[in-house]
C-alpha cells in the first residue's frame, strides 16, 4: 500500500464514524437514514441503496429511504416476509450477497433496476435488528468491477445496520415518550387550572339547575363515585370537573375517557395502561388512565356503552382498588375517584342483560340528574346572553339578539341541548352583522309556531332588562340561602368574589347583617 492511502478496512471504519457522528445528531429518522446512503456513496462508491422497513399494520417490508432511486421506483420496493432477497433477508435475520442479479431467481428485480445498470452489480443486504427485534433490511449495490472483501463488506454493513436499528428503536421510544408525557402535561394542566370560578360554564337560573349546583357543592368532598345522567350535550363534563375542582383532590390529576369513542380492544389498555411487549406495537410501558389519574379524578363518560368484559374488571378495580396492566403481573394500588356519566337508561340496559347491576350500584353511589334544555326554558335567555357575550369577544363582534328572535330560541325544542344552543349561537354571530332578527334563525327553529313564553313573569320589552333582571332576582336567592355569606353564595351562582361584589354594587342589592 502506497504511502497516503487509506486501507479499505481504514475506509470501512470512516463510515461507520461518519455515521456514529450522524446519528448521534438531532434529526428526524427519515433524515437520518437519507444522510446514512449519502455517505455509503460518496465513502464507498454505492451508486444505489435503500433502508426497507416493516411495516407491522401491513405485515410487508417497504423501501422507506433510498439513494440513486426514482420515487417510482421505490414506491414499488414492498416485499412480504420470505418473498425475494429482500423478504428472505429479513425472515432468516441473515446476510446475502447476490452477485449474478441478472440470472438469480431469488433476485425478484422489483424496482426493475436491471435495465439501468451499466456494468455488472453485487446485491448486499443485511437485516436491521437489535437483540431480538427486527426492523428491516438494508441493500446496497455495487459495481463488480470495484475492489472490495465481500466478508468486509457484510461486517462493515452488518455494524451499520444495528446503529440504523438502535436510532430506530431510539426513534420509537421517543415517540412513545412523547405521547405519554403529552397526555400526562393535558391531565395536569387540567388539574392546574387556577380558574376560581369552579362552576364556569354551568350557566343557568331554574330550579332544576340551581339544585345542580347545589349538590355539587354537597357532594365534593364526600369521596364516594358520582353518577351522572343525562342527553346529550347537557354539561355531565362540566359538572365532573366542578366537583373535581371543589373536592381535596383539586391539586391532583382530572383525566377522562369516553368509553363509546374507543374501540374494546384498545379500551382496555387505555384504562389499565400495558407493559413492554404485551402485545405488537407495545414497545415500551405506558401508564393507563387509573395511574395517570392516581390521587385525583377519572372521568369515565359514556360508561353505558362500555364492553361487559370490561365491566368485570372495572368493578374488580372499584372493588379493590388496584389494577394490573395488559402483559403485567404485578397488582398496582390506585386511589382513584370515579364519576361516570351516560345519556342511556341503564335500569333498561340492565334488564336487556348488557350492563352489570352490581357494578351500577357501585358507581351510582351519589346521583346527580340534568335535565334537557326543553325542560328548563328559563336558562335558555341567560345562556343565550353568556354565549353571546363569549363568542362576540372571539370573534371582535357586537352582536345583539331581538326580542322576537330570542322567543322563537326559548321555543324551540333544543334535541342537542346546551351544545347544540352553543353552536348555533356561534353560526348567528358568524353569518351577522349587527343584530340577530328572527328571520335570521334556521328554517328548523324559524317555522315552528311561536307560543307565548313568559319566565318569572318579567316581559320581553327588553331583552338585556330581562336577564338582568332575573340575574339580581337569582343572586337574592342565593345571599339568602347561605346566610349572605358572599364566598358560598358566588360558589353557588358560579360567580367569583370579584363578579358577585360588581354585581351585588350594580343591583344595589342589601347585605344583611347578623
Amino acid at each position: 500500500m502506497l504511502k497516503g492511502q487509506i486501507s479499505i478496512k481504514e475506509g470501512y471504519l470512516s463510515i461507520i464514524h461518519e455515521a456514529s457522528k450522524l446519528l448521534s445528531k438531532k434529526n428526524t429518522l427519515k433524515e437520518s437514514l437519507k444522510e446514512i446512503l449519502k455517505i455509503l456513496y460518496s465513502y464507498w462508491d454505492a451508486p444505489i441503496s435503500f433502508v426497507a422497513l416493516y411495516d407491522k399494520e401491513t405485515g410487508k417490508i417497504k423501501i422507506t429511504e433510498s439513494f440513486g432511486l426514482t420515487k417510482k421506483e421505490t414506491l414499488k420496493g414492498i416485499f412480504k416476509k420470505g418473498e425475494g432477497i429482500v423478504g428472505s433477508i429479513f425472515k432468516n435475520e441473515l446476510p446475502a450477497i447476490i452477485t449474478d442479479i441478472k440470472e438469480n431467481p431469488r433476485y425478484l428485480n422489483r424496482t426493475n433496476l436491471l435495465k439501468r445498470f451499466s456494468e455488472d452489480m453485487v446485491f448486499i443486504g443485511v437485516p436491521i435488528k437489535v437483540g431480538g427485534e427486527k426492523f428491516g433490511v438494508l441493500g446496497v449495490y455495487k459495481g463488480k468491477n470495484k475492489n472490495f472483501s465481500n466478508d468486509d463488506a457484510v461486517k462493515m454493513l452488518a455494524t451499520l445496520a444495528t446503529l440504523i436499528g438502535l436510532t430506530k428503536k431510539m426513534y420509537e421510544r421517543m415517540e412513545e415518550e412523547r405521547k405519554f408525557w403529552q397526555e400526562e402535561k393535558q391531565i395536569l394542566l387540567s388539574s392546574l387550572n387556577k380558574d376560581t370560578d369552579v362552576m364556569d360554564g354551568i350557566i343557568g337560573i331554574s330550579d332544576d339547575i340551581t339544585n345542580v349546583k347545589k349538590t355539587i357543592m354537597r357532594i365534593a368532598n364526600a369521596d364516594s363515585n358520582v353518577f351522572i345522567t343525562g342527553e346529550s350535550g347537557t354539561g355531565k363534563t362540566l359538572i365532573a370537573k366542578a366537583i373535581h375542582n371543589l373536592s381535596y383532590r383539586k391539586d391532583k390529576p382530572f383525566a377522562t375517557i369516553n368509553c363509546a369513542a374507543i374501540p374494546e380492544n384498545l379500551l382496555e389498555s387505555e384504562l389499565f395502561g400495558y407493559e413492554k411487549g404485551a402485545f405488537t406495537g407495545a414497545l415500551s410501558m405506558k401508564k393507563g388512565k387509573f395511574e395517570l389519574a392516581n390521587k385525583g379524578t377519572l372521568f369515565l363518560d359514556e360508561i353505558g356503552d362500555m364492553p361487559l368484559s370490561l365491566q368485570a374488571k372495572l368493578l374488580n378495580v372499584i372493588q379493590d382498588k388496584e389494577i394490573t396492566r395488559l402483559g403485567g403481573e404485578e397488582n398496582i394500588s390506585i386511589d382513584v375517584r370515579i364519576i361516570a356519566a351516560t345519556n342511556k337508561n341503564l335500569e333498561k340496559i340492565i334488564k336487556l342483560g348488557h350492563f352489570r347491576e352490581d357494578l351500577y350500584y357501585r358507581l351510582n353511589v351519589l346521583p346527580i340528574n340534568v335535565k334537557p334544555l326543553r325542560q328548563r326554558r328559563d336558562d335558555i335567555p341567560i345562556l343565550i346572553d353568556y354565549f353571546l357575550k363569549k363568542i362576540n369577544k372571539r370573534h371582535h363582534k357586537h352582536i345583539r339578539i331581538t326580542n322576537s328572535a330570542l322567543k322563537a330560541l326559548i321555543n324551540y325544542e333544543w334535541p342537542g341541548n346546551v351544545r347544540e344552543l352553543e353552536n348555533t349561537i356561534e353560526r348567528l354571530v358568524v353569518l351577522n352583522d349587527t343584530k340577530i332578527d328572527e328571520r335570521d334563525l334556521p328554517d328548523y327553529i324559524n317555522n315552528r309556531d311561536i307560543k307565548d313564553v313568559n319566565i318569572n313573569d318579567i316581559p320581553y320589552k327588553d331583552v338585556p332588562f330581562a336577564i338582568e333582571s332575573i340575574e339580581k332576582q337569582q343572586i337574592q336567592n342565593a345571599l339568602k340561602e347561605t346566610g349572605y355569606v358572599k364566598s358560598k353564595a358566588a360558589r353557588l351562582l358560579g360567580f367569583t368574589i370579584r363578579q358577585l361584589d360588581y354585581r351585588i354594587k350594580k343591583y344595589d342589592i342589601k347585605i344583611k347583617k347578623f
